[in-house]
């Protein structure tokens, strides 16, 4: 799967970008959901990566998945703000419905309202709980109330007894960010469903050890 996180633009589009100003990733001032398309599309996301990456423009998340095709499921992270929640649910789900792929998208939120909205919208979405506090009691209540596919705990407090207990609950637990390779062997040793990581070749090595 490809993990990446998607925002409103000011008229509407989706947009796959993490940070909601853009001097970090676009090296100007202000806010993803400030800018149009047209507007974002005039600016370099590539420079701040590195130099063989300069001159790259923003995609939009249908853009990214005409160059996914079905190569690859993808797990989309909603980044927009409150205000916007509603509107990127409405815009999610149409556009995964209209490529066909919403049933094998997984979509994910540290904002669990904003996954409401998502399950308000289609029955057939698969939501992933975001989760980054030790204790997982309210992940539960949240996971079912929003009849959750996946669990998604940050790696760093996640035991083998979460991962049990996740699928006791008929959940798949896919686990971030992993990038050291003892980690990595740690968290398939424990028996997650899918770990998130910046270097998939480490992934594919410790898979083949």
């Amino acid at each position: 799967m490809i993990e990446l996180d998607i925002q409103l633009t000011k008229d509407g589009y989706l947009v796959v970008v993490h940070d909601h100003d853009l001097q970090r990733v676009a090296g100007t001032v202000g806010e993803v959901r400030e800018r149009t398309l047209a507007e974002l599309k005039q600016l370099d996301f590539g420079a701040w990566f590195g130099e063989a990456f300069k001159g790259e423009p923003i995609l939009t998340l249908e853009e990214v998945i005409e160059i996914v095709g079905r190569r690859a499921m993808l797990n989309v992270e909603i980044k927009s703000p409150p205000g916007d929640w509603s509107n990127t649910a409405l815009k999610t789900v149409a556009v995964l419905t209209h490529a066909g792929i919403l049933g094998t998208t997984v979509l994910s939120c540290f904002q669990m309202q904003a996954l409401q909205k998502v399950r308000e919208l289609s029955p057939a979405a698969r939501i992933g709980v975001l989760w980054h506090q030790p204790d997982f009691d309210e992940a539960w209540r949240w996971a079912k109330d929003l009849a959750a596919w996946s669990f998604h705990p940050w790696c760093k407090i996640l035991q083998a007894e979460g991962v049990a207990e996740a699928h006791a609950r008929g959940l798949r637990v896919l686990t971030w960010t992993v990038n050291d390779p003892e980690e990595i062997a740690q968290m398939a040793e424990i028996g997650v469903d899918g770990i998130m990581s910046d270097f998939p070749e480490r992934l594919l090595h410790v898979k083949r050890g």
